[in-house]
């Protein structure tokens, strides 16, 4: 009995000394990859090519994943500006893992090379980075990882804008000009009642077509509501909803 004792003793101290080391891992582990990516957040938006307002985000939440909040402007001097009363984003800034990037009060993002204002109520995006990441915005880097053939992968994305929903997957990679291409299976909801209200304004006859070929190319869920499925692209430097080209892209030049 007292070698049981002393048998149980030793193991619940073993447990016990595995507990610690491994809390002391994940501690280190959680402020490390959350200051590293601190550091190269700020020196990116400090950067001549941004300009930010409203504060640098800093993570919160251990010991769970961590979470950062952001609300302000970014500007990049392509032109582009993304605007947002509130972006959260959670999950460990590592290669591999999945993050989570929710805009609940919506966003705008404008561009000199984009033909229209893309203004959102609410976006989500769930995404898995890829198991090899470039270290710099550097060409070399850049061309490590597209050689790499690992993508983003986009687990889940939601947009939202009026009566239309869209909700997707798919994946984001760069192709061998070293170029922004994505490939995503989207399904849009609302669509009938985005047509509705045209039908108030413009009368029955001014979308009588465009009522007909969604009628032809739409489904109902399992909740009844009408939806059609379709693919959002970016190739060639141009961005594609099904066949319609809706906005073209700059083309990209990393630094040497």
């Amino acid at each position: 009995m007292k070698k049981f004792v002393k048998l149980l003793k030793g193991l619940l101290l073993a447990f016990g000394t595995l507990a610690v080391i491994g809390f002391v891992i994940y501690t280190a582990a959680w402020f490390s990859f959350t200051k590293q990516t601190e550091m190269h957040l700020e020196q990116i938006l400090k950067s001549q090519d941004f300009k930010i307002t409203g504060e640098i985000p800093n993570f919160t939440n251990y010991p769970m994943p961590p979470i950062a909040h952001f609300s302000g402007t970014i500007e990049h001097k392509s032109g582009l500006r993304i605007e947002t009363p509130q972006i959260k984003y959670t999950g460990f800034p590592v290669t591999g893992q999945r993050q989570y990037i929710e805009a609940p009060q919506g966003l705008k993002i404008s561009a000199t090379f984009l033909e229209r204002e893309l203004n959102f109520d609410y976006a989500l995006l769930d995404v898995t980075l890829p198991k090899y990441f470039p270290s710099t915005l550097k060409k070399n880097d850049i061309l490590q990882w597209q050689k790499s053939n690992a993508p983003f992968v986009i687990n889940h994305i939601r947009l939202a804008s009026g009566a239309i929903m869209v909700t997707g997957n798919g994946t984001i990679a760069l192709d061998e000009n070293l170029q922004i291409v994505a490939d995503i299976n989207a399904r849009v909801i609302g669509m009938d009642m985005m047509l509705d209200d045209l039908e108030k304004q413009h009368g029955e006859k001014t979308i009588a077509m465009a009522r007909s070929f969604y009628n032809m190319m739409s489904a109902t869920d399992e909740m009844g509501q009408k939806y059609f499925e379709t693919t959002l692209k970016i190739q060639n430097n141009g961005i594609f909803f099904g066949p319609m080209r809706i906005s073209g892209l700059p083309h990209i030049n990393w630094t040497e």
